[in-house]
């Protein structure tokens, strides 16, 4: 599992685009864990979670990538 935040974006909106865009599943918010996310400093927006397995391939990664790339651009 990876959690992002991606500076001055929304995580739900990020999640959003990404999924309707791009395809590509995340979720966003506080995961069940507000407190880790007061510790952390990103409460109460969240972060955005990706969750890798042993079946995803680089390829996908870098797709990962290049989207979160065009959508900062």
């Amino acid at each position: 599992t990876v959690s992002i935040n991606l500076r001055d974006y929304d995580a739900g909106e990020v999640s959003f685009m990404l999924d309707r865009v791009y395809g590509i599943m995340t979720r966003s918010g506080l995961h069940c864990a507000p407190l880790a996310h007061k510790t952390i400093g990103t409460f109460p927006e969240g972060t955005l979670r990706f969750s890798f397995g042993v079946f995803n391939t680089k390829e996908e990664v870098d797709y990962i990538l290049e989207s979160l790339e065009q959508i900062i651009n």
